[in-house]
């Protein structure tokens, strides 16, 4: 189900990514990573869809949430895997949802 029923403003965070080779442990940490944001304070929802090129964009309330999240420990764990061993690219945009 597409994530469309927010009333905006709102922000959403697009990760975009190519994997690498090295995946041991990717699907798992996912799978906790969606969890672990879907209890932060400010969290609305998420879409994602991979194929050779992964997309994921979470909705938040505000910066101030995104930015908690992004301080998370345990996703900041998740985050220096990524770049250390997943991702052979990737890409973070911040956005203001207006309508």
């Amino acid at each position: 189900m597409l994530e469309n029923n927010f009333q905006p403003p709102y922000f959403a965070v697009i990760f975009s990514s190519k994997l690498s080779d090295n995946t041991a442990g990717y699907d798992r940490m996912s799978k906790k990573m969606n969890e672990l944001a879907k209890k932060q304070p400010g969290f609305l929802g998420i879409e994602t869809a991979r194929s050779e090129l992964g997309i994921t964009v979470s909705y938040w309330k505000s910066l101030e949430s995104i930015e908690k999240w992004r301080a998370n420990t345990q996703h900041q764990e998740a985050i220096s895997k990524g770049i250390k061993q997943w991702y052979s690219d990737f890409s973070v945009r911040v956005c203001k949802v207006l309508r």
